[in-house]
């Protein structure tokens, strides 16, 4: 569960996980992410920011 007093982000998968590095398929887990064109709302923290950076070629993010 996402607590209320921390900002979202909002995460869209838009290219696919096919062929990709394990540690990038492993980040894209790790958001809740498990298809294409699926959005999931995040907690804006460094753990989460250092997921979105590092698969960021995949992802459009919107801040909530």
């Amino acid at each position: 569960m996402v607590n209320a007093t921390h900002k979202q982000i909002r995460v869209t998968l838009v290219r696919s996980l096919n062929g990709r590095l394990k540690n990038h398929k492993a980040c894209a887990s790790g958001l809740g992410i498990r298809r294409l064109h699926q959005t999931v709302a995040v907690a804006d923290t460094l753990e989460n920011r250092g997921m979105i950076n590092k698969i960021s070629y995949m992802l459009n993010i919107e801040e909530i």
